[in-house]
């Protein structure tokens, strides 16, 4: 099968990694000349981290990342546990923290390794995707390339979102929701942490945290195998700025408004010397994640980009490349379509939910109402009960049965059931 993918993020090297492995003919197309090397801290959960080790990459992974601890919330004024420790991982599969450049290059790698093209300088301008026609893109200069699938992965941003879904009816947005949330991103070399009693307690905190308070949050952790402290300093403010991202935040305005913090957070501001300042954003619920004719699909960010106060976007991204490549080996002889029409079915009200409840963990994280019950039933959960719970995607977001349906899944697993209750369903009729 020939693949195109439109994007070289992290989701468009996963599936260009998983796909060429498995023997298809894979092009990639960046319009940037190189990979971008910023980035900070990724989670990598066990429901990903069981696909990633399948397709090989475990080691080199393993390698370069942190198994993370169990994490824990804190008050950001006075840093006392308002929960403590909640299970990290409940299954054999790792919860990796992983610093973006370095899996980006194991991506890349591998892809390379495994036969895929990664075309840099290359901005598709547009794409056709007609019944009874191979979907084909065109490239700028005049050049068109076919293929049997594209893959849309070019982010939150998606220049061709809106033309995959251009027969939708009317009403729907296909355009970003940009929350008043925004992240300031700062991080702190080991050897300034180490030259400040108050900044080096952080250096004793190996578990990731969140010192939660009203209308201001922070997440930070010092991964092991790195020599820095890496944390985003959250504001529900909004600062009137159109773009999402840029390098060069205000740290003197973080400052002012982080005053009054626990001591460990407040040296940290002192020693920081810059910040990057990003929106938080998620994607609506989308009508479908399918062109027309099921040929053409929107991948990861670009179909369901969410807040990050789950960590769970890039596992969610991965577990859709590896539903995709598990219903390509199971029929191989299904039309593209209907397998897409398949994956879709599959994929869609998980991510849903869990976008849903990233969403609610941020309005917790600023010290909405929902936070008082979120603490009373954690802080009342036997833990060591849980592996005896059904999971349950229906549940309270703050129940210890929604926690374990959103970190014990087997995406491949609850694949194959699927096929198997769809061939009975078949078989009746």
């Amino acid at each position: 099968m020939e693949i195109l993918i439109v994007g070289a993020g992290l989701g468009g090297l996963a599936a260009a990694c998983c796909f060429a492995k498995d023997g298809h003919h894979v092009q990639v197309f960046e319009q940037r000349d190189k990979l971008s090397p910023k980035g900070s801290g990724l989670m990598i959960r066990p429901g990903a981290s069981r696909i990633l080790q399948s397709w090989g990459l475990g080691d080199a992974i393993e390698h370069g990342a942190d198994t993370c601890l169990p994490f824990s919330i804190r008050d950001l004024k006075t840093d006392e546990d308002k929960i403590q420790a909640l299970p990290a991982s409940l299954t054999k599969y790792p919860d990796w923290g992983i610093h973006r450049p370095i899996l980006q290059d194991i991506l890349y790698q591998n892809a390379i390794q495994a036969g895929a093209e990664i075309i840099f300088s290359s901005v598709v301008e547009d794409f056709s995707d007609e019944p009874d026609r191979r979907p084909s893109l065109q490239i700028r200069g005049g050049k068109t390339i076919t293929a049997d699938l594209i893959l849309i992965a070019d982010g939150i941003r998606s220049r061709l979102r809106s033309k995959v879904l251009c027969d939708i009816s009317a009403g729907w947005s296909v355009d970003p929701k940009i929350s008043e949330s925004v992240f300031y991103g700062v991080t702190v070399p080991r050897q300034q942490l180490e030259s400040d009693n108050d900044a080096a307690l952080l250096l004793q905190q190996e578990e990731a945290c969140v010192w939660v308070d009203n209308e201001r949050f922070v997440v930070g952790r010092k991964p092991r195998k790195l020599e820095y402290w890496s944390g985003l300093f959250g504001l529900n403010y909004d600062d009137g700025q159109a773009s999402m991202w840029n390098e060069d935040g205000d740290i003197a305005f973080v400052r002012q408004n982080f005053e009054g913090m626990c001591r460990s957070l407040s040296a940290v501001l002192k020693l920081a010397s810059k910040c990057d300042r990003w929106k938080i954003a998620e994607m609506p619920n989308l009508p479908r994640w399918t062109s027309k004719t099921g040929k053409t699909i929107l991948l990861g960010d670009s179909a369901h980009a969410m807040e990050p106060n789950a960590a769970q976007g890039l596992s969610q991204i991965i577990e859709d490349i590896g539903v995709l490549q598990t219903l390509f080996l199971s029929y191989p002889c299904l039309d593209i379509s209907t397998t897409t029409i398949f994956w879709e079915y599959i994929r869609k009200p998980r991510v849903e939910r869990i976008k849903t409840y990233a969403a609610w963990n941020t309005r917790m994280f600023l010290g909405k109402k929902d936070r008082v019950g979120l603490h009373s039933k954690y802080a009342d959960t036997d833990w060591e009960w849980i592996k005896y719970i059904e999971p349950n995607s229906a549940a309270d977001f703050n129940s210890p049965a929604f926690f374990k349906w959103v970190h014990d899944y087997d995406a491949i697993e609850e694949t194959h059931k699927y096929l198997e209750k769809a061939n009975k369903t078949r078989a009746r009729f």
